[in-house]
C-alpha cells in the first residue's frame, strides 16, 4: 500500500465474547460502532454496534441469551460490558434473512471507554461503488479479533490484507444458501467474523494512471468468513476417512450496502425522530480522509 493505515480504524473495533458452559468468557468475533447523524441536528449523531449476524447465534442458529463485548478504558486495561441478544427487540435484521449482518444500538459511557465510531459518510452504498468504479484488484483491508493473541489486559486488533477478487451481479453460494458477498483474497479466521473491511483506492491503482492526493477509504462491508476445502487423508486400514479442511485464501465479505440499508430503513428512521442522539464533538461538514475516519462523540450513556 501507498501508505499505512489510519489508527482510527482500530479504534472502532471492539471484541466480542460469549460465555462457556463453565462459565468462561470466550472469544467469538468482532464488532465495530458506526454513527448515523440526526435528520434533525446533523451535529449529533447516534451510535450502533455492528457485527455479523452469527456472531450472535450458536451452531443451531439461537441467539445467546447475552454477549459480552470487551473494550479498552482510557486510563488501562479493559472491561466487558453485557449486552442481551435473545430477548432484545432492539436487534435490527436486514429483511433478507441471507443478509450476515445485525445491527445494535450501543454508546458504552465515552468517559471511561477509549473507542471511537465509523462515520455513515463512509459506508459504500451502490451508489458510491459505482462512482468509484471498485473493481478486481483493488486493496482492501479488515481489522478484527486474533484468537491467536487477544490481549491479556487489553484489545488488540490484528490487520490483514489482501485485494478484491470477485464482484459479480449474481448471489454466491454460501452453506447451501445464495448469498450477496464480494469475495476478497485474503485469509479470514475465526474471531474474525463481523469485522469491518474497507476498500483502500490508493494513487496507483490503475495502471498508468497516478491520481493527486490521498488515498480514499470506505466501508466495504461486514467480514462473513473465509471459504474452506475438505480434502480426505489418506490413511490405512481404517472404515473412517478424516477430514482435513485447506483455508482457501477466499474471504466472503457482506457488502456495506447491505448495512446502510439497515441503517437507513424506515423502522429505524422513525425510531431515530423520536429518540434523543448524542452530540459530535467534530465537525460534522468535515468530510472523513485518510486521516480523519472516526468521529468521537462526547456524551456517556446508552
Amino acid at each position: 500500500m501507498a501508505t499505512t493505515i489510519p489508527s482510527q480504524v482500530k479504534d472502532i473495533v471492539t471484541f466480542i465474547f460469549i460465555k462457556a458452559p463453565n462459565g468462561q468468557l470466550v472469544p467469538n468475533g468482532t464488532g465495530f460502532f458506526v454513527g448515523v447523524k440526526s435528520e434533525q441536528d446533523t451535529a449529533k449523531s447516534f451510535v450502533y454496534l455492528v457485527t455479523a449476524k452469527h456472531v450472535l447465534q450458536d451452531s443451531s442458529k439461537q441467539y445467546y441469551d447475552s454477549v459480552y463485548i470487551r473494550l479498552n478504558k482510557k486510563d488501562s486495561g479493559s472491561e466487558f460490558i453485557q449486552i442481551p441478544v435473545k430477548e432484545n427487540t432492539t436487534v435490527f435484521l436486514h429483511q433478507d434473512p441471507t443478509v450476515d449482518i445485525a445491527v445494535i444500538p450501543a454508546l458504552p459511557d465515552q468517559k471511561i471507554f477509549d473507542f471511537k465510531m465509523l462515520p455513515e459518510e463512509m459506508l459504500t452504498t451502490k451508489e458510491l461503488f459505482e462512482k468509484n468504479h471498485i473493481k478486481e484488484g483493488d486493496e482492501v483491508f479488515f481489522t478484527g479479533l486474533f484468537t491467536g493473541h487477544v490481549g491479556a489486559k487489553k484489545n488488540y486488533p490484528i490487520v490483514r490484507f489482501g485485494r478484491v477478487a470477485m464482484l459479480t451481479d449474481e448471489k454466491i453460494e454460501w452453506e447451501g444458501e445464495l448469498v450477496d458477498l464480494y469475495l476478497v483474497e485474503t485469509q479470514s479466521f475465526g474471531g474474525n467474523s463481523g469485522a469491518p473491511v474497507f476498500f483502500y483506492l490508493g494513487a496507483i491503482r490503475d495502471p498508468g494512471v497516478i491520481r493527486v492526493g490521498t488515498p480514499k477509504l470506505f466501508l466495504a462491508g461486514v467480514m462473513k468468513g473465509s471459504f474452506n476445502k475438505g480434502n480426505p487423508i489418506s490413511v490405512v486400514q481404517t472404515n473412517t476417512i478424516p477430514i482435513a479442511y485447506e483455508n482457501l485464501g477466499i474471504a466472503a465479505v457482506v457488502p456495506a450496502y447491505n448495512l446502510h440499508e439497515i441503517l437507513f430503513s424506515d423502522k429505524l428512521r422513525a425510531i431515530r425522530k423520536s429518540a434523543q442522539p448524542v452530540p459530535d464533538a467534530q465537525d460534522p461538514s468535515k468530510a472523513p480522509t485518510v486521516t480523519d475516519t472516526a468521529k468521537e462523540t462526547t456524551s456517556s450513556g446508552k
